[in-house]
């Protein structure tokens, strides 16, 4: 039996704690940022924790590269804290140049509470030459993604992710993209580091449940691993869970699960 697998990463700590409605959502000014914070101007907005965020990074890293079936290709959003988780796992991975694949339709739910400050400052997620400068060199400058976030509201693809989306089209730009990164990947493992809504949502379609009374997921906490798996050879394209948000691999509390979020569809 020859068998892919898809496995769904959430980050660690983050350097500025990310509040819904409050933010910050690696959106607001270095200034803005240093005034709020007390910090130095030149550290780049949304980062992991220094500390703990990247020590639970390379814990999460290397369970990955530990696993029977590690990826071969590791997609990731295009915000700080997931492309920095992304780094080192592709480098866990013994992968370094045009080893990261950074996907628009991986970015965060585009709600108002998770993408916009009280200021009314909206999301602009970096370009990929931007986070390269960043010294985001693993980052794959050829690849294109294969769900672009959509500018012109008047012409939104069907799956495109933009400004702003209900809880339902969340869950139809989560078909979209996956079913566009499974077929990009061409049946090789693959790492989809993204934020709890849309992997979520990815998740959901890859169980496939009858109902959301009847699915297995539920609230997903920092450094929590997701893996599905399926086989090749089988027509019927079933996906089965092999293991949900898993933190064992985390160090200290974090092991325990901690500062889990859920969509909402998946709480009532």
């Amino acid at each position: 039996m020859t068998k892919q697998h898809v496995l769904f990463v959430r980050y660690g700590l983050t350097k500025y704690p990310l509040i819904e409605d409050v933010g910050p959502y690696d959106i607001v000014s270095q200034r803005k940022l240093a005034t709020r914070y007390h910090d130095d101007l030149r550290i780049p907005t949304g980062p992991l924790h220094p500390i703990h965020g990247y020590e639970q990074g390379i814990a999460i890293a290397r369970r990955i590269a530990r696993m029977e079936s590690p990826p071969d290709i590791v997609y990731s959003s295009s915000l700080h804290r997931a492309v920095s988780t992304s780094q080192l796992i592709v480098h866990a991975l013994g992968k370094t140049k045009n080893s990261i694949r950074i996907e628009d339709g991986l970015i965060e739910w585009l709600t108002p509470s998770l993408t916009v400050e009280q200021d009314g400052t909206r999301l602009k997620p970096r370009t990929v030459q931007q986070l390269i400068d960043m010294t985001f060199t693993e980052i794959d400058p050829d690849y294109k993604s294969v769900n672009p976030i959509a500018t012109d509201p008047k012409n939104v693809p069907e799956g495109a992710p933009y400004f702003f989306e209900s809880e339902e089209y969340l869950m139809i730009r989560a078909k979209v993209t996956m079913e566009r990164i499974l077929k990009d990947a061409d049946g090789k493992n693959i790492c989809i580091v993204s934020h709890t809504p849309c992997a979520q949502a990815m998740a959901l379609y890859l169980e496939g449940a009858a109902s959301l009374e009847e699915s297995k997921l539920g609230p997903w906490p920092l450094g929590g691993i997701t893996v599905f798996s399926t086989d090749t050879n089988c027509e019927t394209g079933k996906w089965e869970l092999e293991m949900y948000a898993d933190t064992s691999h985390m160090p200290g509390e974090y092991k325990n699960g901690l500062k889990e979020w859920s969509l909402p569809c998946l709480t009532k």
